[in-house]
């Protein structure tokens, strides 16, 4: 009896995770299995032995897998989406079935499946044989998220054209996250109320939305916006019709009415390339879970601000802190000018007394010994050199030498030799360094070549 031929497996487009988005499970045959080799790095040669992506597993059952290998499975239809359309892939597993068609291994959990050319490929931690019955399990949850947020981006981006606002692009954000669609420019505050009472009560009219496959692999019905390595002529061009509303190619999977979509959130906007508005917005389940961190997240800001729980009340104590803060910000302006005025007298002084003038200022920075440096800068042009240091063991700080040339090249050296982590340079009568983290006892360290020199 001659070997029944492999199975013709089915195109993207014509996937059964395309035709029945709703469906969980699988039963089908694994077409061809090949190891995955990813393209050679700029700083990796490429190996000059034949690639193995050429290479068909022959089932013999010595294939042992490894965390560093991947294998690329296709199979005769599947259930789970390779990435496309703006819609991330599906998670889920495939089983292997023995002959009564039971489960006879564990599953093998499959993250990634991408589209290449017309094929679906899994990306696989395991090999399986070509030839292999083996049942596909999809995470159901993850899918159900990523159609709520890809119809409710076509039922809005339809009724966005109603206001000439064309969808340049979207992205759908990853779970519990916010999506974006891109705008050629920014909605004003009504159009934005209008367009979300809009989109939710097209949600309640629970229009239906269906898929159709005009001229299914005769290339009739072919989209521009495919991508270029899509046959057209030997694939399925998808478009999703919204009710009235909308008509759209796309290969994503989708809901089967827009009362599934259950609600749509648009939050806030966003400039980019000086013209185009990104707007944020988030749909179904993931919208609920948006709105309800975000009421607990007020609540609790509310709660340590002594302020009701009210947006406009939290929004008032937010602002009425935030004016405090700039008050408390000028008064330590004053303040650090003040002290910085009480430590360029001091320096004087060392300097008319012939000492070499020393500042340490733990936390306040580099704005402080500028503002030291502005109080000496008449007396140090007389005589002398003056060091002034910031910072902390374990954190970031400033060197800066302001004095005669000679003796600042002279300490700028010393500096280096006891701080490893110090970078800087300069000319003439000021140098300065920024070191990356004192380690301890260098702080001291510099001081004490300071006072050795003079």
């Amino acid at each position: 009896m001659a070997a029944a031929a492999a199975p013709v497996p089915s195109v993207v487009g014509a996937l059964s995770c395309q035709k029945d988005s709703y469906l969980q499970t699988l039963k089908t045959e694994v077409v061809s299995c090949i190891e995955h080799v990813p393209p050679p790095t700029n700083n990796v040669k490429q190996k000059s032995k034949k690639s193995k992506d050429a290479e068909q597993v022959n089932g013999s059952g010595n294939e042992t897998s490894t965390p560093e290998k991947t294998w690329l499975i296709e199979l005769a239809d599947s259930v789970l989406f390779p990435e496309g359309g703006g819609q991330p892939t599906d998670h889920g597993s495939i089983t292997p079935l023995s002959a009564t068609s039971s489960p006879s291994t564990s599953a093998i959990p499959i993250t990634n499946l991408q589209r290449h050319g017309l094929r679906c490929l899994h990306y696989s931690p395991s090999p399986l044989s070509p030839g292999t019955p083996v049942q596909q399990t999809l995470n159901y949850a993850r899918r159900w998220d990523h159609m709520q947020q890809h119809t409710g981006q076509h039922l809005l981006s339809a009724l966005l054209d109603t206001l000439s606002l064309e969808t340049l692009s979207w992205s759908m954000g990853a779970a519990g996250e916010m999506n974006y669609i891109e705008l050629p420019r920014k909605p004003t505050p009504a159009e934005l109320a209008s367009i979300q009472t809009q989109c939710n009560e097209a949600i309640r009219a629970n229009h239906p939305i269906t898929v159709e496959t005009p001229g299914a692999g005769t290339g009739k019905g072919s989209d521009s916006s495919l991508p270029d390595n899509y046959d057209k002529e030997k694939g399925v061009v998808r478009y999703v019709r919204i009710g009235n509303l909308d008509y759209n190619a796309c290969c994503g999977t989708h809901l089967k009415q827009t009362s599934h979509i259950s609600l749509i959130l648009l939050h806030h906007t966003q400039t980019v390339r000086a013209t185009n508005c990104r707007l944020f917005f988030s749909a179904g389940d993931r919208a609920i879970e948006i709105a309800a961190k975000s009421i607990n997240a007020i609540r609790s800001i509310a709660m340590s601000l002594s302020s009701g729980s009210a947006p406009e009340e939290v929004q008032n104590s937010v602002q009425r802190l935030g004016e405090v803060a700039a008050d408390a910000r000028k008064r330590e302006k004053k303040l650090l000018a003040q002290v910085a005025r009480y430590e360029g007298e001091r320096i004087k002084a060392d300097l008319q007394a012939g000492k070499i003038g020393w500042c340490y200022r733990a936390t306040d920075g580099l704005d402080f010994i500028s503002l030291v440096v502005i109080e000496i800068k008449d007396a140090v042009k007389e005589r002398g050199v003056v060091v002034l240091v910031s910072g902390e063991v374990k954190t970031a700080g400033s060197v800066m030498i302001v004095g005669e040339k000679q003796l600042v090249e002279n300490l700028a050296a010393k500096i280096r030799d006891a701080v490893g982590s110090v970078k800087g340079g300069g000319k003439g009568e000021k140098w300065q360094g920024k070191v990356m983290e004192w380690k301890k006892g260098e702080i001291e360290a510099v001081k004490e070549a300071i006072l050795g020199a003079q």
